[in-house]
């Protein structure tokens, strides 16, 4: 907006000094805005799938892309929505103001305010027509910091997207997994900071010392176009670069630290509120709902009350608290940097055997792992290969025969692998308890 102009303006009328993209933001911010509220969803479908069916070392990977991916949309998602809320405070100021050209009439408000109160409000306030424009100023800025928040996701986003392809490629190629993989996923992403790092401190420290037609100069430029071309430039973002040049750096950086604590938080709830048992309310009555504490019934332990909720580690569930028929179904999901790591420990050789008799041998191997009870007593069924209608993710499913339990309430208990590779096997981790009627 050109702030030189300073010629007044009919108030039936835009200011000629109005944003000249109002309409294209108010059309960008709609029509968008709902789209982007079904994509969160979808997003943890994606990226829980994609984590909880991958190796160790690939889904070490998965989580930080699904942290930049929700927070690039979350920040789209909240830039909207504000920017929708701040267009309309505009809206409604230009229209009232066309309805009272004579703007506001502080001395109709003294019989109400003292006029040390006027004053101090007339101050602050301004002339209708500063006080529109600023409106308009303020919706600008946030939608064009706001977009320029969520593009400083991309970067990283190729980044990581680049190592899990580098890391799926080598483990392809009968590259060890675990420690080895871990290292060498590291050393690849040292060649590619550790470079720009030194070229960033060399100009920083001597830049301006090196003449560009230097051998050093011409080095450092070759250097910086190349990472340039990477994605390493500050003109891949020039919404945050317009921003900070006028507003300043300090402003800009308070701005930025404050925002991606707020999407990290929310991003890290969500990942770990299932489990952890948070939730809001106060109910110091009633027990914690974890997913390993007894007495308590969760929704996502059973089929019938699960409806679309994503999970990060999706727990083992049945069909319905009430049992009907002479079997209770049991699904299990596979997760492979867990389950497998688990059998690694337990049994490595039925692990490695690919031969005859091979799969019955890891399934039972995964059975004593499970060590499923009901009311405390084992339950010795063999487990089956299966998948899940609902999320497509792979598992196991037990045929639990139960017509010969008493009516009434009954806790079956699945003891989950704890994926450390040392010390005592599940020592540590408390079983999910699932309880059901029959």
């Amino acid at each position: 907006m050109d702030q030189n102009e300073g010629a007044a303006e009919e108030p039936t009328q835009l200011s000629r000094r109005t944003t000249p993209t109002w309409e294209m933001e108010l059309l960008i911010s709609g029509a968008t805005v709902f789209g982007l509220l079904q994509l969160p969803a979808l997003t943890d479908r994606l990226f829980f799938n994609m984590n909880n069916g991958s190796s160790t070392e690939i889904s070490g990977l998965v989580m930080p892309m699904w942290i930049y991916a929700k927070f690039a949309l979350l920040t789209l998602i909240g830039t909207f929505i504000a920017h929708l809320a701040l267009r309309g405070y505009w809206v409604a100021l230009v229209g009232l103001y066309s309805v009272y050209p004579a703007g506001i009439r502080w001395e109709k408000l003294n019989r109400r305010m003292g006029p040390h109160y006027i004053d101090a409000s007339r101050a602050e306030c301004g002339d209708t027509a500063e006080l529109i424009e600023r409106a308009d100023n303020r919706a600008s800025r946030v939608f064009g910091v706001g977009f320029g928040m969520a593009v400083t996701m991309l970067m990283p986003m190729v980044i990581v997207g680049l190592g899990m392809a580098l890391l799926w490629l080598y483990l392809a190629l009968g590259g060890p997994g675990g420690e080895p993989a871990l290292w060498a996923m590291t050393a690849g992403f040292a060649l590619l900071f550790l470079p720009f790092g030194l070229l960033v401190a060399w100009d920083k420290s001597r830049g301006a010392r090196i003449a560009p037609d230097s051998r050093a100069g011409r080095w450092l430029h070759r250097g910086f176009r190349f990472y340039g071309r990477l994605g390493f430039s500050r003109s891949n973002n020039p919404l945050m670069m317009l921003f900070a040049s006028n507003e300043g750096s300090r402003r800009t950086g308070w701005l930025v630290g404050v925002t991606m604590t707020l999407m990290i938080a929310v991003v890290g709830y969500q990942a770990v509120a299932a489990r952890a048992g948070w939730g809001f309310g106060d109910y110091p009555g009633l027990p914690d709902d974890r997913v390993t504490t007894p007495n308590t019934l969760l929704p996502m332990h059973y089929a019938s009350q699960r409806g679309d909720a994503v999970i990060l580690v999706p727990p083992p569930y049945i069909p319905d608290p009430v049992v009907r028929g002479p079997y209770l179904r049991l699904f299990v999901p596979y997760l492979p940097s867990r389950h497998t790591v688990g059998m690694q420990r337990r049994c490595p050789g039925a692990l490695a055997n690919r031969g005859d008799g091979g799969d019955r041998a890891r399934l039972d191997c995964l059975a004593a792992m499970l060590d499923l009870r009901i009311d405390g007593q084992p339950v010795a069924v063999p487990l089956d290969a299966a998948e899940d209608p609902q999320t497509g993710q792979r598992g196991l499913v037990a045929m639990i025969p139960v017509s010969a339990l008493a009516a009434g309430r009954h806790e079956l208990t699945v003891m989950p692998p704890t994926g450390k590779d040392r010390g005592p096997v599940d020592a540590d981790t408390k079983p999910y308890r699932i309880p059901f009627w029959r």
